[in-house]
């Protein structure tokens, strides 16, 4: 999706607010492997995702544990260091080729105090981050496995066909081999079809 259409979703928009808006972003690619944040930096922009996927991730004693990903038509940032103008303690790396449109800190806030519109579109992507990230916790928490799975694939059929099945494990919070057995379970009984990528 292109970041015009996307904000036109909002219906609130006069074209010359558009206008305006988009002359703050500038367009950045990405390769598979490159990091959009590293552990350490400071986040200090937002990013809509034209095209490619991204993983928030951070490190426990050598292994990553995948927290979010990112892709087409949604915006991206370490929101917690942006909040806080901490250091990141959790780096966003891309999984493939990507194309995004970035804004920094000090214009996002400007179209914040100059556009009503702008104000509700941030409260908007706020909000919607925070019950993202309250549904994950949530799930972690109460779900079983064969559960967990089986949500992931209902909401993001598109990243099962494009995300290795390690960093789904991560996700997940299970281990590779668990995930095989889960997949392996919930295709025997139909709930799931041969989406997932094999073991890496």
């Amino acid at each position: 999706m292109k970041l015009q259409e996307y904000l036109k979703t909002f219906n609130k928009f006069s074209d010359k607010e558009l206008e305006d808006a988009l002359s703050f972003f500038y367009q950045e690619k990405l390769k598979k492997g490159d990091f959009y944040l590293k552990e350490g930096q400071y986040s200090n922009k937002v990013s809509f995702i034209e095209s490619g996927l991204f993983r928030l991730f951070y490190q426990v004693d050598g292994e990553e544990k995948i927290t979010l990903f990112f892709s087409e038509g949604e915006f991206m940032t370490d929101y917690f260091g942006y909040l806080t103008q901490s250091p990141s303690v959790r780096p966003i790396q891309a999984l493939e080729d990507s194309t995004i449109y970035s804004i920094d800190r000090d214009n996002l806030n400007q179209l914040f105090n100059d556009s009503k519109n702008w104000e509700r579109v941030g409260r908007i992507l706020a909000e919607s981050a925070y019950v993202t990230s309250v549904h994950r916790a949530n799930r972690l928490l109460h779900d079983d496995y064969d559960t967990r799975l089986s949500t992931f694939i209902k909401e993001s059929p598109s990243l099962i066909q494009r995300v290795p099945q390690y960093m789904i494990a991560s996700y997940l919070n299970m281990t590779p081999e668990t995930l095989s057995r889960v997949k392996k379970r919930l295709m025997q009984d139909k709930l799931i079809k041969h989406t997932i990528h094999k073991s890496l």
